[in-house]
């Protein structure tokens, strides 16, 4: 969704991101009495740097944590291949 609002709002000034950013560390999880303290978790400071800087490379979607850019470059193009794909008629799997 946002890539494609991304998309629409291509020239009008509006910049549109997605931050996906997986768990963060912060106090919700234990407020929800959660014990997350063996998973990975990133900062939240890490979280914003990596958005400020996503925005400063024109990225519309911010995966801090995902090394590889081509990786979501290459679920875009899955994601456009699929949804290019559509027909009117109803897909065969559920009929």
């Amino acid at each position: 969704m946002s890539q494609t609002l991304s998309a629409e709002l291509e020239g009008t000034g509006i910049t549109v991101q997605v931050v996906c950013p997986g768990v963060v560390a912060t106090e919700f999880h234990e407020r929800q009495g959660m014990d997350l303290s063996m998973m990975p978790r990133m900062s939240a400071a890490d979280v914003v740097t990596a958005s400020l800087r996503g925005l400063e490379l024109g990225e519309t979607v911010c995966a801090p944590g995902v090394e590889n850019g081509g990786l979501l470059d290459a679920v875009f193009q899955a994601d456009l291949a699929a949804f290019g794909a559509q027909s009117p008629e109803l897909a065969t799997r559920y009929r």
